[in-house]
């Protein structure tokens, strides 16, 4: 196994997963989970499988203008899974009053290979910080 392409293969997965976010396409969301994932977002209850997660309430990224980066800290692989820490900074405008908000969190995945593709398995993330930018 190739660590340093793995690991670039990761990091492009996860860079070509923002975008979808950014771009508010839920319908290619489900495209970078494993078909078993589970996903964790802070302060809600866990979403299970992958044909949940292109539910985002009625466009919700696209209304709160969302867009996420992250920042890739460390990445561990181990056999078949990659382990994933990064920090995240989204901004979104609240969808009450539309001021902007800018959280910084951070953010673990774990990546599961199946047949050379990388797929998302385990996703959770905190808030660390929340600004109120406007």
């Amino acid at each position: 196994m190739n660590y340093i392409k793995e690991k670039e293969e990761i990091v492009t997965v996860l860079v070509n997963f923002a975008g979808v976010l950014n771009a508010g396409d839920t319908k290619t969301i489900p495209d970078f989970f494993d078909r078993d994932a589970v996903f964790i977002p802070e302060g809600m209850k866990k979403i299970i499988a992958a044909n949940q997660l292109g539910k985002t309430g009625n466009g919700y990224l696209k209304r709160s203008d969302f867009k996420i980066s992250y920042a890739i800290k460390e990445i561990t692989i181990e056999n078949q899974f990659a382990f994933v820490e990064a920090f995240a900074t989204t901004t979104e405008k609240r969808i009450s009053d539309l001021k902007t908000i800018q959280k910084r969190s951070i953010d673990f995945f774990v990546l599961k290979n199946e047949a050379g593709n990388w797929k998302i398995y385990r996703y959770l993330f905190n808030n660390v910080q929340e600004l109120e930018l406007s």
